[in-house]
């Protein structure tokens, strides 16, 4: 090529042409990708920058792949403690269930207890059979100004009450008010009715007492037997059966005193109490218990609770199944399984969720074993067993709902910074597809000018050939 010869003008017009045909080349591959930067040639600052916002974009892309399947992990967890907590209000029913057995029937209820040979002491002992135990009122006497005491007994503890008596019975009555309160044992003491009385509630403690100085009714029926000294079970049992006609005592063959409800007498959700001085002890020997747990002896009875009782293991191991399935995808938080969701590339932020034991053992759920529910007692150490596992599920709930909207929020943000990421990117290095049409355009234009120019430009040349 370097032996041809141009002219100028001719020379000129071509290199015309050929940087308008590069420009051409540069346009059409902006239009075919839609990148004004394609590579690190074309724009090097722009391309790289480019490239790792991509690339970062990437990395969270796969990270927001983990973050979805830890939701759904802990959103499987959240179903099944739904479902647990389900079965545990079925069990507390149940239980409920088995408890109203005996009240509606109207059985008679008994307990056994050792009793010593003799009485030990003398003194004053009340039995009943009230079913409120909870609160109780007291009458002051007001008679002379006097220190004096009595024994109250709450929850099965004795506390002595000292006060002093006056000469009038409101003033009596608010001296034995404060008296019990300063005893600081989270009683309601009410003497605003002026009268003499102390209305006291136990909001759920029970309460007895000791009459000594003041005269004290119960909310219940109560009746005081004399125990003397050296009085055998026989005797004792003769004496409760005399002092109250919805209670019978006797003395079995093993030698226990047994103490139970009357055939006419009262229901079995009733709680037959013995108490007295020192809650018996001295009375009637430390081998008998203050306060008598009630105890079905209908065989009727306790067949029918049996049938609870086997729903009610039906239903643990319902409870144990369902935790054991609450997996996803090889992990289940209910089965002390640990998930960690990693939120940023380099892992420098996560959250672990640690795992929990929803298994009816895990709860503090105890199977019941045939004929477990022949006391009351039992049910209700069963019916407060499901209340805390209940109140545990809640827990559970709670933290696994608080990691899930912690996810889910990482989530929504990783989406919407991949979104950012890749708007810059694109802002580096997408062209103007409109401009780049317009470009392309002025090109065809300029190449077909630069054409006709360099024909112009050759014409010169051409005449020679007007000599041959």
């Amino acid at each position: 090529m370097a032996d041809i010869s141009l002219t100028a003008s001719m020379r000129s017009n071509l290199l015309s042409l050929q940087q308008t045909q590069d420009l051409m080349d540069q346009t059409q591959e902006r239009l075919s990708t839609g990148k004004k930067v394609n590579s690190a040639i074309d724009n090097p600052s722009s391309y790289y920058t480019a490239q790792s916002l991509t690339n970062r974009a990437s990395d969270l892309s796969s990270l927001l792949d983990s973050m979805g399947q830890g939701i759904q992990t802990i959103q499987a967890a959240n179903e099944a403690i739904e479902s647990i907590t389900s079965f545990a209000e079925q069990l507390k029913s149940i239980a409920n269930s088995a408890r109203d057995v005996a009240n509606n029937m109207k059985t008679k209820v008994s307990t056994t207890r050792e009793a010593s040979g003799t009485a030990s002491g003398a003194g004053k002992v009340y039995v009943d059979s009230r079913k409120d135990m909870d609160e109780l009122t007291i009458t002051a006497t007001g008679t002379t100004a006097a220190e004096k005491s009595f024994t109250l007994i709450v929850d099965g503890k004795e506390h002595t009450v000292s006060y002093t008596d006056t000469t009038s019975v409101a003033g009596s009555a608010d001296a034995i008010g404060a008296a019990i309160e300063g005893l600081g044992l989270g009683l309601k003491v009410d003497t605003s009715a002026n009268d003499g009385t102390v209305k006291i509630s136990g909001e759920g403690k029970a309460i007895s007492f000791v009459s000594d100085g003041a005269t004290i009714a119960t909310t219940g029926e109560a009746t005081a037997i004399n125990i003397a000294a050296g009085d055998n079970a026989a005797a004792i049992a003769k004496k409760i059966t005399d002092a109250n006609g919805a209670i019978k005592a006797s003395v079995d063959e093993n030698g226990k005193l047994v103490v139970e409800a009357s055939d006419d007498g009262v229901d079995a959700g009733n709680r037959i109490q013995v108490f007295g001085d020192a809650v018996a002890d001295e009375v009637l020997g430390s081998s008998f218990g203050g306060v008598i747990d009630t105890q079905v002896t209908d065989e009727d009875v306790i067949a029918e609770r049996n049938k609870y009782v086997e729903q009610y293991n039906e239903v643990l191991e319902q409870i144990d199944a369902l935790a054991k399935d609450a997996s996803y995808k090889g992990i289940n938080l209910l089965q002390e399984n640990d998930l960690k969701v990693v939120f940023n590339e380099d892992r420098s932020s996560s959250i672990e969720i640690k795992g929990v034991d929803a298994s009816s053992k895990g709860l503090g759920l105890e199977s019941i074993e045939k004929g477990g529910w022949s006391l009351d007692t039992a049910i209700d150490d069963a019916i407060s067993q499901v209340e805390g596992a209940i109140s545990e599920l809640r827990s559970m709930a709670s933290d696994f709902g608080n990691n899930y909207s912690i996810v889910q929020t990482r989530e929504d943000f990783t989406e919407n910074l991949i979104n950012v990421l890749e708007e810059g990117a694109d802002k580096l290095t997408l062209a103007d597809m409109n401009e780049e049409g317009a470009n392309m355009l002025a090109l065809q234009t300029r190449q077909q000018l630069a054409v006709n120019s360099l024909s112009l430009a050759s014409q010169a040349s051409q005449a020679v050939l007007q000599l041959f």
